[in-house]
């Protein structure tokens, strides 16, 4: 920090941002809480660089938050504006709200599933490739699969009944991505990754969370046939 550097709080009343919320997984009118402002200038005072940081809460459902508003003198639009630089913490995109009743995962489950998204939301894709490839086998391993390798799990927990046949050859896709990045250091794009999260998603949501929400139903009384 130069000797010129400032810091101040300031006024937040009425200031509203329109970003991704990290619950409702799109973007929305955020009001802005508090603000911290910092200002710098260069030693020569021909660039100055300023930093607000923020805390903000979604309008819809007052999920709370924090952003890093950055401008620079040297960085202008078309127009002649201030070009300003916005980074949400925690990182995330639009269309990616993490799955509801996560507490019916087993608790390494949900460890692998946080922190593989955390990756996807920070856009890191040779972790998110291996990531996705580590929450397959942990639903083998917590299903007591007993094959020696993924493949062969994947194929007993479609002979178990727990996945279709078409969903195990989406899983086998999956094993496939996470080898080349764990292997190959290869780094899938991010639609790819969003649609292999998508299977990942598909999978937690049939194994454990379904069966969950279904025990909510109300029960209707089954018949009972008796030879004659």
């Amino acid at each position: 920090m130069s000797l010129k550097a400032r810091v101040k709080v300031q006024e937040t009343k009425g200031k509203v941002l329109g970003v991704v919320c990290p619950e409702c997984g799109k973007e929305t009118a955020h009001v802005v809480l508090t603000n911290v402002a910092y200002d710098d200038e260069s030693p020569e005072g021909d660039v100055q660089v300023s930093d607000s940081y923020l805390t903000i809460m979604c309008r819809g459902c007052k999920t709370v938050s924090f952003c890093r508003e950055s401008t620079c003198s040297e960085d202008y639009d078309e127009d002649g504006q201030a070009v300003a630089t916005i980074t949400l913490f925690p990182s995330r995109i639009a269309r990616r709200p993490p799955l509801s009743d996560l507490y019916h995962l087993p608790p390494e489950l949900q460890r692998v599933y946080e922190e593989t998204r955390s990756g996807l939301m920070q856009n890191l894709p040779i972790l998110v490739g291996i990531g996705i490839r580590a929450i397959v086998e942990t639903v083998c391993n917590d299903k007591r699969r007993s094959a020696r390798d993924l493949a062969g799990k994947i194929q007993q927990l479609v002979d178990d009944g727990f996945i279709t046949r078409v969903d195990g050859d989406i899983l086998h896709d999956l094993r496939f991505m996470g080898n080349e990045a764990a292997h190959k250091t290869k780094a899938h794009s991010q639609e790819e990754l969003n649609l292999a999260f998508d299977a990942a998603e598909h999978l937690l949501d049939s194994v454990y969370l379904l069966p969950q929400r279904a025990q909510k139903l109300p029960r209707q009384p089954r018949k009972t046939v008796r030879n004659p």
